[in-house]
């Protein structure tokens, strides 16, 4: 076609050459390489088995001897014939399962077979394909949005965990769905919901094909239906689903073959998601064509490309830059043979001179390519570019691809602009959709004079006079400074590759200029300073691109940025968060930019606003609260300790809890808080221990001077830890006094742990060796953590041994860095106690114990640890976890650190040195007088002591994970407003009711291990160790000396019911972390029933608050129980119950 032109005015539009003019059908496109090319190979999957999928292939079908190897029998590797016979075997079973042509099949699968047969079998069905992101279902509105538009009838998922989850949030979106699917492996092993039938019953091939009329077929081939939604990345609102038809896809497999080109003798690797049109259109599109499809991984990892490249003999690599970066990061790519690459074809806004140049050298790829396509049209634009050095230019997305037509117009007027004018660019072609489901943004598609369609795809472009495409960036993302267009893009890209900075740069408003650039960091580099990125900025870019302020993550509280389900960032909502933060603090006029350093404005007192503290509640409990909220009306003691040690971290501030539950609303806090001071430093030196060698006798409380008594303890520590390989003189770093709460409730008797925790967990995005540094580094602050339990000198019931964090403890915590691997979390959960691991919680009692796994299907690390009780407490625990979280935060350096801890040795030793004080005796007296009455109430104990099982090897004993229970309190809030009642209380008078129904009497006995917690001291409650703390060894040896029956029920009574209130933060009754996955813990436990409780306030406020129950003891027995004490709590937190009398409840 001839360009349009205005008198000598060439203006922006380009049409590419034509397609065939007649397209064929999806159906036919996809069918006739299993005629053309049956033998030849069609797709490799490398991390899925052969016989994954239970078919019994004809002899027919299978690969030709030329394209068999070893590997066919290591790895599914299937012939366009098992392709084809595949997905009409699949498409056959969900006719006959009531799968009807014309309904949507929707698939949240990772990149695999399932999802390569699934598409293949809905285009035969004529059943329009909806691939989801599988991630989507951790956003459940999302999820029931995308589901719901696109009236599935069919879902097909990757595992249990997913069908589960969707159970739990989305069942009414599920309602009226055909069929259910669950993806299984070759074991067979997974569990199935019920109502979803497995992937694999979905080959019987018993099941016969329905003939079809000539009337039928004829009307199918007349009729171009629609055969796929993909849904738009929703940057900056809800994901639409467009409408791709049979035609409009062809057309996209038949321009992208002619553009790169690629053949029957192209090996394409799929690396790419294919829940996005480009991994969609390529995937699909090799195999069309008659070449191959390899499938290194379920997702990315760089590893597992390389290796495709080099077993499978990949020719074309499509790829973004960050992937292309991170294969050429790998240790070992220069070993990797990858002479088999012809094109590595990239897809972004900008792709800098050094990309080309990663491409030339890293990949040894002679030929790149960077494409414009969108989820509405793929491929638009192409070019072809050397990575050989010396052939530079910059790299633009070339000319318009066959069937294409773009055209750049004024973003008012709409009129084509002449070209090398920046405009909105349109684009149109065969390949484009007409529209979106349900007519969503009908706007955006428009006929011109001659009836051709467009769509306005919201991105500003340049087209050059050459004809070639320049893609600068979204509208919406254009940052107008002083009336020139800042191309964030440009700037992330520049920081990048010239600065290794991963940055996303959003505009926040300047009175002076409109609107100024800021960046927000993955993480502050305190290497890299504002010179240098002014400096690069210039150099590349001019003056109006270098960043007004730098912050990082961190900064504005987010551990990573807002991101749609499929991964984009919403930089809308993250320039919203920019600018609220930009609104709230006040920074200090730039000094010299030489002297400063990237990360957040330097702030010259600690003016703490109120923003911060909302945000701050926000980010620790899930609350929505305002500046006049009562601190009272969402958080009890311990999470004002959570709060307060959150204060310290994140603004250098000292202050007792005490002094903050004095200021309880949000807006007393701030002030409060920005009239203090900031730390100076961290703890005092005195306080480390900095001794190179052992303990002396002076180190030991427990010796009281004594050199017999020291030698008593060397000997002992030296008897049970040398046959470890740990040696006194060099591992050995201090010596505690056991808590007196941890030893009575959760610590050794008679040679068994009474509470030995096990815990599964995943990471969301490290590898084994970076979960493993982790580890490390979070052990080292936590000395706890890294402790023996052992008998004491002096009649001391036990003590803890503390060893040093070096190789050899981590050698040993880790089980020599043994790697176990495993195929998802399931099997890694069933490994907590199937007698083969842990042996080591035996003498002398380890306080933490791991072992590393790699989990096959996410591509991730995971690991099973032991904890013993002994050694934490609820909130010790939390902070721990707080800090490996931390610490797997993608791109944090090893090098990093966390604030530092207050060391626990200096108060362990107060607290023993000191529990035989004159004012500690007087205490521990009042309570044995009160307790002294306990013989009293035998009757009202309740559930009976279990049989003793002290002599039973804590490996060998059982373990419990007991189901959570939930129940809505609409009336938390009020309650405490006018009445001054927490959450707690309401347990516990619950609890009260129900053991006095028990055991007929008017008495109620339960421990509850809350006490100690109120310390004056601000620095303890900065302590890697246990807060709740109490006298109760002192309480029992004193009860022993007197009345040694009050001694015994004193005993049972802590043995029976316990009540535990946890200090948590909980999505669903889930922990949440940003970068780990909480799967399970299992648990033995000696006592009859230990009851866990906390509260997960309102997403939107207290109103929604819901109280969660989790017992821990044999489901069978006390699962009753549970339910009941939950009902009491309902009953007794409902308003219209106040002021009734007991009895009442039972109408309830």
């Amino acid at each position: 076609m001839t360009l349009p032109t205005n008198a000598d005015v060439l203006l922006s539009e380009s049409h590419g050459p034509p397609l065939p003019s007649h397209i064929p059908s999806l159906r036919h496109l996809l069918s006739r390489p299993a005629c053309l090319h049956p033998n030849s190979l069609a797709l490799v999957c490398m991390h899925q088995p052969a016989t994954h999928i239970p078919i019994t292939f004809p002899p027919s079908t299978l690969l030709s001897p030329t394209f068999s190897t070893p590997n066919d029998t290591k790895y599914l590797r299937w012939s366009h014939s098992q392709l084809h016979y595949a997905a009409g075997l699949l498409a056959r079973n969900l006719r006959a399962r009531g799968v009807e042509r014309g309904m949507p099949i929707a698939v949240l699968l990772g990149n695999g077979v399932e999802w390569m047969v699934a598409f293949f079998a809905a285009v035969r069905l004529k059943c329009a394909f909806v691939p989801l992101n599988p991630k989507c279902v951790g956003n459940a509105n999302e999820a029931t949005y995308m589901l719901k538009l696109s009236q599935a009838k069919v879902l097909i998922v990757g595992d249990d965990s997913v069908a589960l989850r969707l159970e739990e949030s989305l069942a009414d979106s599920m309602g009226g769905m055909v069929l259910r699917v669950v993806a299984e492996d070759s074991s067979g092993e997974r569990r199935k919901p019920d109502g979803w039938v497995g992937f694999g019953e979905l080959f019987d091939e018993s099941v016969t094909e329905e003939e079809q009329g000539e009337e039928d077929e004829k009307r199918e081939a007349e009729e171009d239906e629609v055969a796929m939604m993909p849904f738009t990345s929703g940057t900056t609102s809800l994901p639409k689903a467009a409408l791709h038809t049979s035609t409009s896809l062809s057309a996209s497999i038949l321009s992208l073959a002619s553009a790169i080109p690629f053949t029957s003798s192209s090996k394409n690797c799929c690396h790419m998601p294919l829940f996005h049109i480009g991994g969609i259109i390529f995937g699909v599109g090799f195999i069309a064509a008659g070449g191959a499809t390899i499938i290194p991984s379920a997702s990315f990892s760089a590893s597992a490309s390389l290796r495709a490249v080099e077993e499978e003999g990949c020719t074309d690599l499509p790829s973004v830059p960050s992937i292309v970066s991170l294969m050429a990061a790998e240790e070992k790519v220069g070993e990797v043979d990858l002479s088999s690459l012809k094109v590595v074809e990239l897809g972004a806004t900008t792709i800098l001179e050094e990309h080309r140049v990663l491409v030339g050298k890293a990949l040894r790829c002679a030929v790149v390519t960077n494409g414009y396509a969108a989820t509405e049209g793929v491929p638009i634009s192409l070019g072809r570019f050397s990575t050989r050095s010396g052939e530079g230019g910059k790299i633009h997305t070339g000319t318009v691809c066959p069937g294409a037509r773009v055209r750049i117009c004024d973003v008012e007027s709409g009129k084509v602009v002449q070209r090398g004018v920046a405009g909105e660019i349109h684009f149109g072609g065969e390949m484009c959709i007409k529209g979106y489901v349900g007519g969503t943004s009908a706007e955006s598609f428009y006929k011109d004079e001659v009836g051709e369609g467009w769509f306005k795809s919201g991105d500003q472009g340049v087209m050059r006079e050459d004809g070639t495409l320049e893609v600068v960036g979204r509208y919406k993302d254009l940052i107008i400074r002083g009336g020139e267009n800042i191309a964030p893009a440009a700037i992330e890209a520049v920081m990048d590759v010239k600065l290794g900075i991963s940055a996303q740069v959003v505009g926040v408003k300047s009175e002076e200029a409109g609107e100024v650039p800021v960046a927000v960091l993955t993480k502050t580099d305190p290497n890299v300073s504002l010179a240098d990125i002014r400096k690069t900025l210039i150099a590349e870019l001019g003056t109006a691109f270098v960043p007004e302020n730098i912050y990082s993550l961190e900064d504005l509280g987010l551990k990573d940025y807002p991101r749609t389900s499929s991964g984009k960032v919403r930089k809308i909502d993250l320039k919203k968060i920019v600018q609220k933060y930009e609104d709230s603090i006040n920074t200090q006029p730039s000094s010299t930019p030489n002297d400063s350093a990237v990360g957040s404005p330097i702030r010259t007192s600690p003016h703490i606003t109120e923003t911060d503290l909302i945000a701050l509640w926000r980010k620790l409990l899930g609350v929505q609260v305002s500046r006049d909220s009562s601190i009272h009306d969402f958080a009890d003691s311990l999470t004002i300790m959570r709060f307060r040690n959150r204060i310290k971290q994140d603004f250098g501030l000292d202050i007792t809890t005490e002094a903050l539950l004095s200021a309880d609303t949000i807006a007393s806090q701030a002030a409060l808080l920005s009239s203090l001071s900031i730390s100076p430093s961290p703890p005092s030196p005195a306080w480390q221990p900095t001794r190179s060698g052992p303990p002396t006798v002076d180190d030991i409380s427990l010796s009281l001077g004594s050199p017999s008594v020291y030698d008593q303890i060397r000997q002992s520590v030296s008897t049970a830890l040398s046959p470890l390989g740990f040696a006194w003189q060099d591992d050995v770093e201090s010596i505690l006094p056991s808590w007196d709460l941890g030893y009575e409730v959760f610590g050794s008797v008679a040679g068994t742990a009474k509470v030995n925790h096990r815990m599964a967990v995943t990471t969301k995005f490290a590898d084994t060796d970076q979960l493993y540094s982790a580890l490390c580094k979070a052990v080292e602050m936590h000395a706890m953590q890294r402790s023996f339990e052992l008998v004491g000198p002096k009649g001391e019931p036990t003590m803890r041994v503390v060893v040093r964090a070096n190789e050899k403890w981590f050698r040993y915590f880790s089980s020599g860095m043994e790697v176990l691997e495993v195929e998802n979390p399931e099997e890694l959960v069933r490994l907590l106690n199937d007698g083969t691991h842990f042996a080591e919680v035996e003498s002398p009692f380890p306080s933490f114990l791991v072992r590393l796994a790699r989990v096959k299907s996410t591509g991730t690390a995971g690991l099973i640890w032991a904890l013993q009780h002994s050694a934490f407490d609820g909130l010790s625990l939390s902070t721990f976890l707080d800090d490996l979280d931390a610490l797997l935060q993608p791109g944090h350096l090893p090098s990093s650190s966390l604030p530092p801890h207050i060391p626990y040795k200096p108060w362990a030793d107060m607290y023993y040195l000191h529990r035989t004080s004159l004012a500690s005796t007087r205490s521990v007296q009042r309570q044995v007088v009160r307790l002294s009455t306990l013989p009293t109430l035998r009757s009202s104990l309740f559930p009976p002591i279990p049989p003793t099982t002290t002599s039973t090897p804590a490996t060998h004993r059982r373990t419990y994970i007991a189901p959570k229970f939930s129940t809505l309190l609409p009336h938390l809030s009020s309650l405490r407003k006018e009445h001054g009642i927490p959450p707690f209380i309401l347990v516990k008078a619950a609890l009260s009711i129900f053991l006095a129904r028990k055991t007929g009497t008017s008495t109620a006995v339960f421990s509850q291990n809350e006490n100690g917690r109120s310390w004056p001291l601000k620095r303890k409650q900065d302590e890697e160790a246990p807060d709740v703390h109490a006298p109760w060894n002192s309480v029992r040896q004193t009860l022993r000396g007197g009345e040694e029956e009050a001694r015994g029920i004193f005993d049972t009574a802590a043995m029976s019911t316990c009540l535990n209130f946890l200090p948590v933060r909980t999505l669903n009754g889930e922990m949440v972390f940003e970068n780990l996955q909480y799967h399970e813990t299992r648990a033995n436990c000696e006592t009859a029933w230990l009851v866990n409780c906390w509260v997960e306030e309102g997403r939107d406020g207290g109103d929604q608050a819901r109280l969660w129950t989790q017992s821990l003891a044999d489901e069978g027995v006390v699962g009753e129980w549970s339910r009941s004490v939950a009902g009491l709590v309902a009953w007794l937190g409902e308003r219209g119950n106040w002021g009734r009398g007991i009895g009442g409840e039972e109408t309830a």
